[in-house]
């Protein structure tokens, strides 16, 4: 069985948390998980969280803070995983360089770019260069994230596309689901519409307001739902207020489980300035929830030409517009995004990420070291490794 080590900054929400997690789940029977996680999050997704391994703490230090590197090599020399996996850029460089600490026998390192990361100046760019070199394989969720880092001068040969996977869920009945709408207040007849992220500057969730203090004209049953918390919520609230949009806005905080709501949704609407490869998107889909988002990053992508609509935000609200003012367009957005889903499942995830971890384990020999259980490779001396 493969050893990993999978090296964190934290286990709070997010995208890259909640597919660390599925992973674990969806390959448990063929490798032998373990987390480091720096910070003090924890993971917070229901329903997942039993199928977390064990989680060692590497202290509530900053990953570009030496204690933290060293706290990480320590669990390296004392775990002597066959791989470490590194998510996110803020661990790439703290779990190359523990790697490299962790003698004798270091193991295979796994980076991840989890994002279009084109907001690095020339010199983080340098230093990824630089770092690249501890890295034995760098794993990205989407194409634009490749692509982009291709352009920022990483090594291409160690450069490998694995798209999220997202697990197959039951939709809600028709009855629930107009139940859920009556409860945030949609009309009988009324659009609903969700925005599901994090409210930071990247999002752009103010752009959306926009959109609706366009179209309430239009269409006077426009309801929006904004599902996230971040530092942009109270200069949102105040933004919807001034544009007198009490009625058609709602503001309900983070949610464990947005799927209901997407479920409820007749659209989920991004207005991003940069993704990666949105989770919420692709379980907005599944949940039969036509799309229509700026097509930064890997939107257009997962989206498809038949579930949605991706392009220029100057155009967006008029894609949405169209759509509303067709029901038999948006019925079959809403058939074809279920259709679309199916081509992203954590199975296809696992077993991407599974080849990986193969084809490293496979090109270093194993020894007596890697054969001692976990709990045991503490002890194991310098001459068995």
């Amino acid at each position: 069985m493969i050893r990993v080590l999978h090296c964190v900054a934290g286990l709070g929400r997010g995208g890259a948390e909640k597919q660390l997690a599925l992973l674990c789940q969806a390959t448990r029977n063929s490798v032998d998980h373990q987390i480091v996680a720096a910070g003090t999050e924890r993971f917070c997704y229901p329903g997942l969280t039993e199928s977390l391994p064990v989680v060692h703490d590497a202290g509530p230090g900053s990953p570009r803070d030496p204690r933290t590197v060293w706290r990480i090599a320590r669990a390296v020399r004392q775990q002597r995983p066959d791989i470490l996996h590194c998510w996110l850029p803020s661990m790439n460089l703290a779990g190359g360089l523990a790697a490299r600490l962790a003698f004798p026998g270091r193991p295979r390192v796994v980076a991840s770019i989890r994002n279009v990361d084109d907001w690095k100046g020339p010199v983080r760019t340098f230093t990824d260069r630089i770092a690249s070199r501890l890295w034995d394989r760098i794993l990205c969720n989407s194409q634009a994230g490749l692509a982009c880092a291709l352009r920022q001068g990483l090594p291409g040969e160690k450069l490998h596309y694995v798209p999220n996977g997202i697990v197959e869920r039951k939709r809600l009945t028709e009855e629930a689901r107009g139940r859920l709408r009556a409860e945030l207040g949609v009309p009988e007849r009324g659009v609903l519409l969700v925005s599901a992220c994090r409210l930071v500057v990247q999002k752009r969730v103010d752009r959306l307001l926009d959109l609706v203090d366009e179209l309430r004209m239009p269409f006077p049953q426009i309801r929006l739902a904004i599902c996230g918390d971040g530092p942009w919520e109270q200069r949102l609230r105040a933004g919807a207020l001034a544009k007198g949009l009490a009625h058609h806005v709602q503001f309900l905080g983070a949610l464990d489980d947005p799927w209901p709501l997407l479920c409820a949704a007749d659209a989920l609407v991004m207005a991003s300035v940069r993704e990666g490869s949105s989770n919420t998107l692709l379980e907005a889909l599944q949940a039969g929830c036509a799309v229509f988002a700026t097509g930064t990053g890997d939107n257009a992508v997962l989206v498809g030409s038949e579930a949605g609509w991706t392009g220029e935000w100057s155009e967006l609200t008029a894609a949405l517009a169209r759509a509303l003012e067709s029901p038999e367009m948006l019925a079959r957005f809403h058939e074809a995004a279920v259709v679309r889903a199916r081509e992203f499942t954590v199975g296809k995830m696992a077993a991407g990420t599974l080849r990986h971890y193969e084809e490293l384990a496979a090109a270093a020999p194993r020894t007596v070291a890697q054969e001692t259980p976990w709990g045991q490779r503490g002890q194991v001396g310098n001459a068995e490794r």
